[in-house]
């Protein structure tokens, strides 16, 4: 049987987040990428009547967008 491995707990924050984090919206308005798979924050947010969570991202660990190949 395998064992099943719990991934370390991620920092919540509610509303506001520290500078060093990023959404993926914010890092894709910048030209970059998450530089992990898994998000390195959680934001709790409410907006009006809309709420919801959103994965916050290490921007130094942020890499470019790669520009699609073209064919000749």
């Amino acid at each position: 049987m395998t064992r099943r491995i719990k991934p370390s707990p991620r920092p919540r924050y509610e509303q506001n987040y520290p500078e060093h984090l990023a959404t993926g919206g914010e890092l894709r308005a910048l030209g970059l990428r998450p530089g992990t798979s898994e998000p390195d924050g959680i934001l709790e947010y409410q907006h009006g009547d809309r709420s919801g969570i959103c994965a916050l991202y290490e921007r130094s660990k942020a890499l470019p967008i790669a520009s699609p190949v073209q064919q000749p």
